[in-house]
């Protein structure tokens, strides 16, 4: 918008949130990332990374027909499946009240079932959008923003840095164990592109330090048209539930709104989760489910 458009003219004007459920979700996107849109879906496909499931998908511009999801499932694998994904993935959207409750939402049986018809799982994910930033009580710890590492070896900026990739081990479960599992190689990949975003001055990684080291970490990314989305909150298993995520998140929120003050941040989480109490705490009133039907890798 023109800055010379008379403040008369600005009042008329109102915020279309359609499908910002599913933007919320592609807003950490890299340039590393090809996002085509078409009349009805969103193509988002990442030839350098094509087992990244959230990188590679098709998001559909409605809620799609139960005979149609088949079509689809052709279309993925004509157009991101080609470049090497051994998944297909497709989301869509439905809009919620901001009263919703944690409970997961049902799907529509007929469309559930022609889903598993072609051996796809459907999961919900609810977005969460910022309304107005409450502040929660006081955790222990120090909180700090993360430059991305400069390129030469050693140095607090790399170590904390190192400190937010180990940190990814624990996104997962309260088992001490699970980091086992964990894919390396995605970790590595997910914190290379968001250090080069933050290199771009799209993202920031925040740690929270207790006694010199790292118990909690996070970033918020924005695509520089004013939506940010507050990503892979994560704390250290040892210090869960002792108001160390709600105070971080609360920081970089803040920060981020103090430099955009125009932003709408989002979150997405899993319904009646942790992350899901934490945002409702914090000020996020749910604003859409957005629906994820996997096949392949990682639907297990």
């Amino acid at each position: 918008m023109n800055d010379a458009t008379p403040p008369s003219s600005r009042a008329n004007v109102e915020r279309i949130d359609d499908r910002l459920g599913l933007a919320v979700c592609r807003v950490g996107l890299s340039g590393r990332t090809l996002v085509t849109y078409a009349r009805d879906h969103v193509s988002v496909r990442t030839p350098s990374k094509p087992d990244a499931m959230d990188a590679n998908t098709i998001d559909l511009e409605a809620t799609p027909v139960p005979e149609d999801l088949e079509g689809w499932v052709e279309r993925f694998g004509e157009t991101v499946g080609i470049l090497g994904a051994r998944h297909v993935q497709l989301r869509w959207e439905s809009g919620v009240s901001e009263d919703t409750s944690s409970q997961v939402p049902e799907l529509d049986p007929y469309l559930a079932a022609s889903a598993g018809a072609l051996g796809m799982r459907v999961l919900p994910r609810m977005v969460l959008l910022l309304d107005e930033l409450d502040e929660p009580p006081r955790a222990m710890g120090d909180m700090v923003p993360v430059a991305p590492p400069a390129g030469v070896p050693g140095g607090a900026v790399d170590r904390r840095w190192h400190g937010a990739r180990v940190l990814y081990r624990y996104m997962e479960g309260e088992d001490p164990d699970a980091w086992r599992e964990v894919d390396e190689s995605m970790i590595a990949w997910n914190l290379e592109v968001q250090r080069e975003m933050a290199l771009g001055e799209r993202c920031q990684v925040w740690l929270t330090m207790r006694h010199g080291g790292p118990v909690a970490r996070l970033h918020v990314v924005h695509d520089q048209q004013g939506l940010a989305a507050v990503e892979d909150v994560v704390t250290h298993p040892v210090v869960r539930r002792s108001g160390i995520a709600a105070a971080l998140t609360y920081q970089a929120v803040r920060t981020h709104l103090a430099a955009h003050g125009e932003s709408r941040v989002g979150i997405v989480v899993e319904p009646g989760s942790a992350g899901d109490r934490l945002a409702r705490r914090l000020g996020f009133a749910p604003h859409a489910v957005v629906w994820t039907a996997l096949r392949g890798a990682g639907s297990a």
